[in-house]
């Protein structure tokens, strides 16, 4: 399930740091703190497990602003509302961060603080073998995993096998098996990265997260295959990294 927040923030012309992933993942944590102090303790220290891998099961969107510039490493808000989308496939996770929102008043972001304006479940689309989305996060993944400097994957490479074996991973730790179908090609919109080539713009994001650069891409794809793996992907995510604010599509 997908929920979208309208956020608005408490003192004008609040500033947000550029890398604020790290810090919209502990208000996630904190919300669902609020419903269950030993589910948010589980998510973040445990979660949940397949081939001897942790997922989260959660990703959320980058934060949309109605009108905002840029200030240093810092984005100041010139109108206070925000929205994110916070996105999960578990039923528990979804029925903790609903109740949570509710219980709690004030919502911290990097030290600013926000009220709740209004929370709402978005529906989600028919799943079918072959659909096309845009990245309302950015998508990572990379090779050389728990290396010190892993190589993060750029269009030119071939995502379809990596992103399918993400997805069966994240498919068992939910469900306890794999799903019937697990076939899956993924495509990126080269007409898109070519025209973005053309402008001059590299459709891609080099965030920091805790002193960690993690590059990920913008760009519209296609997946065809396995619509149960389809289906998770978009709710909890696309590639790796998340639970740390990468990989939501829509």
């Amino acid at each position: 399930m997908r929920v979208k927040l309208t956020l608005g923030a408490l003192k004008r012309a609040t500033l947000l740091p550029l890398n604020y992933q790290y810090a919209v993942a502990s208000l996630i944590y904190a919300t669902l703190g609020q419903a269950s102090t030993d589910f948010a303790m589980m998510l973040h220290d445990d979660g949940f497990h397949a081939e001897g891998r942790k997922f989260k099961l959660f990703t959320f969107s980058r934060l949309a602003t109605k009108r905002a510039r840029v200030n240093g490493d810092q984005m100041l808000l010139e109108d206070p509302t925000v929205s994110l989308q916070v996105s999960s496939p578990a039923k528990d996770f979804v029925e903790h961060f609903v109740t949570g929102l509710f219980q709690s008043e004030i919502f911290a972001i990097a030290g600013a603080h926000f009220k709740l304006e209004q929370a709402e479940t978005l529906p989600a689309p028919t799943f079918t073998n072959r659909m096309t989305f845009r990245a309302l996060s950015p998508i990572t993944e990379s090779i050389g995993e728990g290396q010190k400097h892993p190589r993060f994957l750029s269009p030119e490479d071939n995502w379809s096998e990596i992103i399918q074996r993400n997805l069966i991973r994240k498919y068992h730790a939910l469900n306890g098996h794999d799903p019937a179908d697990t076939k899956l090609l993924w495509a990126w919109d080269q007409a898109y990265l070519a025209e973005a080539a053309k402008r001059g713009r590299r459709p891609s994001v080099l965030i920091d997260i805790r002193d960690t650069k993690i590059r990920g891409w913008l760009a519209p794809f296609t997946v065809e295959g396995s619509p149960e793996l389809i289906e998770l992907g978009y709710e909890a995510g696309f590639g790796s990294r998340n639970s740390m604010g990468f990989g939501m599509a829509g």
